[in-house]
């Protein structure tokens, strides 16, 4: 493990990677922790707390060491490990059967890095809004995350660039109304849903350009759209597609083994050389399918009102969001279906993800013009 790794990791990583491997600690003190298993009772880890202390380094290394002699693995494996408990990995892979030595010619590699970044910007987006084009009106948070994600070394396996994102666990939200959501926890969740988002993005494109055997129609461009398809994440595919010496593009997703993987998404997709034309023909369809632009909100049910007297008419709906950085509520009507779905939402105390058209104009109760409501699956694929 290198000095700077050994500095930088944090205690909750390793206490997360020895959970998931069978450890528990069994004696606790303020400055470290002894950790065992019971399937090896005559071996103990011990593991340093405070960061700040001395010789935190060294208790790291030597905790690593032994880590590497007990599973009998490389200590740099353990270290990866470690260091990426709380981290998605999405894979960019550019493959080809003639590539020698994980190479891959200079122009395509360039592509490759374009379309590395391109698929996080424009995933970024579709997380905060649903639009066919975003053009010159890009999200400013979408480019700004392209700062909180990080790009690892070029991996074996004809050319794949990692590109590393955060994904803690989401904690529970609070049942008592009066505490409003901690807006630094839920823009740390950011980070997962935007992977959530590129993989069903991906996978909605992947249907209508490779699986179908026709060229998808204006109302599939457009319903795309809602799974967080869009121009800018087509010309970034394209971009890798067009190149000649790339026969097929795959994006893998590889969930932090510490976090629960999103619900119903694909762990792999991959786009032939073949499906070049369909993904420029719907990049191009999206510059003129009119689309509307529809806000995409996560948050908690902190209100339900339905009417005794109203049989099976719905009810409205308030709900605590973060917008701008900011806490709002913004307030929308369901159906009678989605309203009971709200309902047991709201008492499981579990994050909601709503989609529609937004009225929050400043001074006014803030609304929505909802299009899809469920459960925020991207953090919480259990229940």
């Amino acid at each position: 493990m290198t000095p700077d790794l050994q500095q930088n990791v944090d205690p909750s990583e390793i206490k997360a990677y020895l959970r998931l491997e069978g450890w528990s600690p069994s004696e606790a003190g303020p400055l470290a922790e002894l950790w065992s298993r019971r399937d090896l009772p005559t071996e103990g880890l011990l593991v340093p707390l405070i960061k700040t202390a001395s010789d935190y380094e060294k208790r790291v290394w030597l905790l690593v060491q032994d880590l590497a002699r007990v599973e009998q693995r490389e200590s740099h494996q353990i270290q990866r490990d470690i260091a990426l408990v709380f981290h998605d990995v999405t894979r960019v892979r550019a493959a080809h059967p003639e590539l020698i030595d994980d190479s891959i010619p200079f122009d395509a590699g360039v592509r490759l890095f374009y379309t590395a970044r391109q698929l996080v910007q424009a995933s970024a987006a579709a997380t905060i809004r649903r639009q066919g084009s975003f053009g010159n009106s890009m999200p400013l948070r979408a480019r700004e995350h392209l700062r909180s994600v990080r790009l690892g070394q070029t991996q074996r396996g004809s050319y794949i660039l990692p590109i590393i994102s955060r994904a803690r666990p989401a904690p529970p939200v609070s049942s008592d109304p009066q505490i409003g959501l901690d807006i630094a926890v839920e823009d740390a969740l950011f980070d997962r849903r935007v992977t959530s988002t590129m993989s069903d993005a991906l996978n909605t494109l992947h249907e209508i350009t490779v699986q179908s055997d026709r060229r998808p129609s204006s109302r599939e461009v457009a319903d795309a759209v809602r799974e967080g398809v869009s121009r800018e994440l087509c010309r970034a595919v394209d971009a890798a597609l067009k190149q000649e010496s790339v026969a097929e593009l795959d994006v893998t997703f590889s969930w932090s083994r510490a976090t629960q993987a999103p619900h119903g998404v694909p762990d792999s997709v991959t786009f032939p050389q073949e499906a070049q034309e369909n993904v420029e023909y719907v990049a191009e369809q999206l510059k003129r399918v009119r689309t509307p632009r529809e806000h995409v909100l996560f948050g908690r049910i902190t209100y339900l009102h339905h009417e005794a007297d109203e049989e099976a008419s719905g009810g409205e709906v308030g709900m605590e969001t973060i917008v701008d950085h900011r806490r709002k509520t913004i307030w929308f009507g369901l159906d009678e279906e989605t309203y009971q779905e709200a309902v047991r939402h709201h008492g499981d105390r579990r994050r909601v993800m709503v989609t529609g058209i937004l009225d929050a104009a400043p001074g006014r109760r803030a609304t929505m013009s909802v299009t899809a409501f469920g459960p925020d699956l991207s953090l919480d694929s259990a229940r």
